[in-house]
């Protein structure tokens, strides 16, 4: 869990560290680029807190998190190389799938740990996930620099999918718990 949080928290604050840029690239009006955060992304966050939540209800902690990290590739994926406006009008789509994943992750380590323990699980996975978020803005921003932003933002949709292989990885845990309670 704490692999798939650390590359999920990592996507999510280095691609909202650079989506008004790419926005700016892409022929956007300032204006507008300078709302891709606040009124799209963070909007469609807090849907996808609750959309997530419900759709882990139904399908399951490893089928969500793999719905929701193939969509979170595939939209920035899509914000690439979609025109402007079409790229800004996919932001909330996105928003729901990056930010939607670590609220099924939250979630699943309580899960995952017993009680005597959970203080120091969830001290683990909230640090790796906010060393991640620190580090990851800071590191596309230097390979930014080097092979564009772009690119950048075309390897972190591709980093994303590293989850998959945890995911699948963390099934029998998550399984054998879901029996056991």
């Amino acid at each position: 869990m704490c692999a798939i949080a650390a590359i999920d928290n990592g996507t999510r604050s280095g691609f909202l560290t650079f989506v008004t840029f790419l926005m700016l690239a892409k022929g956007l009006p300032e204006g507008w680029a300078l709302q891709a955060i606040p009124a799209l992304l963070m909007i469609g966050g807090m849907v996808g807190k609750l959309a997530c939540g419900d759709l882990e209800e139904r399908l399951g902690v490893i089928r969500t998190v793999i719905v929701t990290e193939v969509a979170t590739a595939g939209g920035i994926l899509l914000i690439l190389v979609l025109p402007n406006i079409a790229a800004f009008a996919v932001l909330p789509l996105l928003g729901i799938a990056l930010n939607g994943t670590s609220s099924v992750l939250y979630g699943t380590v309580g899960d995952l740990v017993e009680r005597d323990r959970q203080s120091r699980a969830f001290g683990l996975f909230y640090t790796v996930g906010t060393v991640s978020s620190i580090a990851a803005p800071l590191a596309y921003g230097m390979l930014g620099d080097w092979i564009g932003i772009e690119t950048t933002v075309a390897i972190a949709a591709g980093l994303v999918l590293l989850t998959l292989p945890f995911t699948l990885a963390s099934r029998p845990a998550v399984s054998w718990r879901a029996t056991a309670t």
